[in-house]
C-alpha cells in the first residue's frame, strides 16, 4: 500500500468516527423524547383520574375525600416532562457542537446531579405514598 492509500484510509475512519458519535448524539436525544413524552403522558392520566375521583366521592356517600394533590401533581408532571425536552435538546445542540469542535468532554457533574434530583423525587414520592 502506498502512504497515500493508507492516509486516505485514515480520512476515511476519522470520518466514520465522526459520524457514529453523532447517531450516538441523535439516540440520546430520542431517548429523552421518549422519556418526555412519557412524564407528561403519566402527568395526563393523574390529572385525569384526579377528576374521576373528585367526581366519586361526591357521588358515592361516605366515600374517602378525593386527593386534592393528585391535579397539582399531574400538572407538575406535564411541566416537568416540558423542562425534560428542553434540556434535552439543549445537550443534543450543545454534544453535537463540541463533537464538531472535536473538544467534546463527558458532562459528569451533570448526569450525577440528574441522579440525585432523581432520587430526592423517588424518595419524596415514597413518602407521600406512604402518608
Amino acid at each position: 500500500m502506498a502512504s497515500s492509500e493508507i492516509l486516505d484510509l485514515k480520512q476515511q475512519q476519522r470520518q466514520l468516527h465522526h459520524v457514529s458519535e453523532h447517531l450516538a448524539n441523535e439516540r440520546t436525544i430520542l431517548a429523552w423524547i421518549r422519556t418526555a413524552i412519557a412524564v407528561i403522558t403519566l402527568g395526563v392520566g393523574i390529572n385525569r383520574f384526579s377528576l374521576f375521583l373528585v367526581e366519586f366521592s361526591k357521588i358515592v356517600p361516605g366515600s374517602r375525600t378525593a386527593n386534592a394533590h393528585a391535579e397539582q401533581l399531574g400538572i407538575g408532571l406535564v411541566v416537568l416532562g416540558l423542562v425534560v425536552m428542553l434540556g434535552g435538546t439543549w445537550h443534543y445542540v450543545h454534544v453535537a457542537r463540541t463533537i464538531d469542535d472535536e473538544t467534546y468532554r463527558p458532562a459528569r457533574v451533570g448526569i450525577v446531579l440528574t441522579s440525585l434530583t432523581v432520587l430526592a423525587l423517588g424518595g419524596t414520592s415514597l413518602a407521600w405514598l406512604l402518608w
